[in-house]
């Protein structure tokens, strides 16, 4: 099995869409994706509306991917090439354990 790790993507709220569009079209049993609202700082973001200079902080997405390395390795060109000009960026790391509750969620884990 090839080891697994995290692809956490930082990018501004307006191209969430456009990250989930080209998530979709990728094998889903390859890739596990959640997404977060998040109040990013830091060198990855550039804070250019003066309510962000304000707050300290700029409203970004975090999308995190867990997948196999060789997986993540294939997915960064066209991730750079679909973010291009967009603010943020990424980072990727190690994964100790990944492992599903159940399989088949029982009655007590289903709404």
């Amino acid at each position: 099995m090839a080891t697994m790790v995290c692809l956490t993507l930082l990018v501004p709220t307006h191209a969430q869409q456009r990250v989930i569009d080209f998530l979709l079209t990728h094998d889903a049993a390859q890739v596990e994706f959640s997404m977060h609202a998040v109040a990013a700082r830091g060198p990855l973001v550039r804070m250019q509306l003066d309510e962000e200079r304000v707050l300290g902080f700029a409203s970004r997405t975090e999308v995190k991917l867990i997948l196999p390395q060789p997986v993540c390795e294939s997915l960064l060109p066209p991730l750079r090439a679909l973010l291009a000009g967009c603010d943020g960026g990424f980072w990727i790391t190690p994964v100790a354990h990944f492992e599903a509750f159940n399989e088949r969620p029982t009655a007590a884990c289903v709404p």
